[in-house]
């Protein structure tokens, strides 16, 4: 069964993606934050023998080779995130729409008349297309 929600940690938060389950996310962000193996297996209350599955199922669908890299494979593919850069990403969006709101506007220049005007045929020839003998020998 594959995970439906957010797992939040202290640093990273956990999302949904790479068909891992509930346990596997929950694993894989403890690691991402630095718990050793024991300590995230007695919270799952796991014994070694099936933390070493969980991780090893959470290499596969990652497709990283070790611990170390499962971590990078995770923010890679988007599904670990920092907490850090989400606080930070909010900052910087409602500074982008406070300084929008704040910021002067200047009046758009207006178009002359000259910017409008254009060459007119004076042959009744077919715009685009070559003249008729008429209009030429008139």
């Amino acid at each position: 069964m594959n995970a439906f929600a957010q797992i939040h940690g202290e640093e990273v938060i956990g999302y949904p993606g790479q068909s891992l389950t509930a346990s596997e996310l929950f694993v894989l962000v403890k690691t991402a934050e630095g718990f050793p193996t024991p300590v995230i297996a007695e919270e799952l209350q796991l014994d070694d023998t099936s933390m070493r599955m969980v991780e090893r199922n959470i290499l596969s669908k990652l497709g990283a080779k070790n611990k170390a890299h499962m971590i990078t494979r995770g923010f890679t593919l988007g599904v670990l995130v920092p907490q850090a850069l989400c606080l930070m990403l909010c900052v910087f969006a409602v500074m982008e729409v406070d300084s929008d709101f704040n910021r002067q506007r200047t009046q758009r220049r207006s178009r002359t008349l000259s910017e409008h005007s254009r060459n007119v045929r004076n042959c009744p020839a077919s715009a685009g297309g070559p003249p008729s003998r008429q209009a030429l020998y008139g």
